[in-house]
């Protein structure tokens, strides 16, 4: 677990950037920041998109799909999505990530379910959450590809809650296609 938070902790402006790329792409926009490249659309099949971008010389592949459905007694959020994001030369090969549109509550683990079975994602920060090691990251993975639907539970720092519904829909598809891209 220690290492995974060391890699979480230098990886963590990559994790910035892959989720402000999702926003961008949620806002229809593809201006990029940083010292990033422009990212190209790589994939897209039933409800995920697959795009790359190259940073420092190395490749990034991330694919993400937002919510079917959203419920729970919130007030007010911003967009949600799930994400799995793949980098080349780096020792994490895959992460799964989920972003709420709200601050979690502090030390909160997550619920994911799919397809009824469960998992935690551990590692939060803000509003995104990451699995406590890649041993899990890689479990959900497995999970989504040979699942139909993801169903994320979180909790506020106002103690509100959201439970959003993903279509796991061309899931497998287009993790080929960023396996084969970042392999």
């Amino acid at each position: 677990m220690r290492e995974r938070f060391v890699t979480y902790f230098r990886l963590s402006s990559v994790h910035a950037k892959c989720t402000l790329f999702a926003w961008i792409l949620l806002a229809g926009g593809f201006a990029m920041a940083g010292d990033a490249e422009a990212q190209t659309e790589l994939s897209k099949s039933g409800a995920w998109k697959a795009y790359t971008y190259s940073e420092g010389g190395k490749l990034t592949c991330y694919m993400y799909s937002q919510p079917t459905k959203k419920e729970g007694n919130y007030k007010k959020r911003g967009d949600p999505h799930a994400m799995v994001t793949r980098r080349r030369g780096s020792k994490v090969v895959e992460e799964v990530s989920i972003t709420s549109g709200y601050p979690y509550k502090d030390k909160t683990p997550i619920k994911v379910k799919i397809d009824g079975r469960g998992f935690k994602l551990g590692i939060v920060q803000e509003e995104h959450v990451w699995a406590d090691d890649a041993a899990e990251d890689k479990k959900i993975v497995k999970a989504m590809i040979r699942g139909n639907k993801l169903t994320v539970r979180g909790t506020s720092r106002k103690d509100t809650y959201s439970l959003d519904s993903y279509s796991l829909k061309g899931f497998s598809k287009t993790h080929k296609a960023i396996v084969k891209a970042c392999p």
